[in-house]
């Protein structure tokens, strides 16, 4: 196994995209362009088993955010994975990354074993949902206008501590993806929803509620398609089982509709019942259902 050879990258990274799923393929492209666009774009982390004429198996441990990493897996998950994935935690472990996941459908259970028998536990399994702006706009449902006592804040600049504190008050008794509290800090759970789709800071809201920081909504759009995503929503133990989760929703729908996008999208834990209600019951439905594995240090 060795680090990929600038003349064999292209080969190594076609092995990479024959492996994954085709609903990942535009992720793996944009994570490509991201790496590629750098001034100095590091590839060391693009790693092989070579062949005489190129790589005969590849893995690459995708940089991201926040001291985190995401995994691609290899194609060949018999002969050569065990080794890669090996060869990939030693990589993670020598830049001192916190947390390496690596992202699968929930139906391929070969990268499940892969995954799970060479260090990548199950982290957590999630629902992918999706909703018409439209049709929800049609239902009628609460915004903050409704409620003269609850108010929608942008966050302003960032870093916020205002944001942090937040975030750390929401946590608590959270069913959100519970493996993660305690792995990943606010500020690194932070730097990671900054790049998903397009940052746009007027989007990131707190909720204020009876004058008091109640709920967090943080939406980014996808300029390149007809879609919003929802990628955050909490609301602190004090005030749920208030409607708020709902009234949050509501006020995602307005503002992605507003702005032409046709469809809001989010993944949520499935064992988050309660949020799973609220975007049932706001129009939303499932369109995949993905595992996510993780990697840490001492995992």
């Amino acid at each position: 196994m060795i680090r990929c050879p600038a003349p064999w990258r292209v080969n190594a990274l076609r092995l990479l995209a024959a492996a994954d799923e085709p609903s990942s393929l535009a992720e793996l492209a944009e994570a490509i362009d991201t790496v590629a666009q750098q001034p100095e774009a590091d590839w060391s982390s693009l790693l092989i088993i070579p062949a005489s004429d190129g790589p005969a198996a590849a893995v690459w441990v995708q940089p991201q955010p926040g001291n985190t990493a995401r995994l691609w897996l290899p194609a060949d998950r018999s002969q050569w994975a065990a080794l890669l994935l090996r060869g990939a935690q030693q990589w993670a472990d020598s830049q001192g990354l916190t947390i390496v996941q690596a992202v699968v459908d929930s139906a391929d259970e070969d990268a499940a074993v892969l995954l799970r028998e060479n260090g990548f536990p199950l982290l957590v399994d999630l629902l992918y949902m999706q909703a018409q702006t439209r049709r929800h706009n049609s239902q009628g449902d609460p915004t903050p206008g409704t409620r003269p006592e609850a108010t929608i804040e942008s966050i302003g600049q960032l870093p916020s501590a205002r944001l942090l504190s937040l975030m750390t008050r929401i946590e608590g008794g959270s069913l959100d993806c519970p493996g993660l509290h305690g792995v990943l800090s606010p500020l690194q759970a932070i730097e990671g929803f900054q790049r998903q789709g397009q940052f746009t800071p007027e989007h990131w809201c707190i909720l204020r509620y009876k004058g008091e920081d109640a709920g967090l909504l943080l939406l980014a759009p996808h300029p390149q398609t007809p879609c919003w995503e929802l990628i955050y929503m909490g609301i602190v133990p004090a005030w749920r089982g208030h409607g708020l989760g709902r009234l949050l929703v509501a006020e995602a729908m307005s503002r992605a509709g507003k702005n032409s996008a046709e469809l809001v999208l989010l993944s949520v834990d499935v064992r988050n019942q309660p949020a799973c209600r609220i975007y049932e019951e706001t129009g939303f439905r499932v369109y995949a259902k993905r595992s996510l594995y993780a990697w840490t240090p001492s995992g």
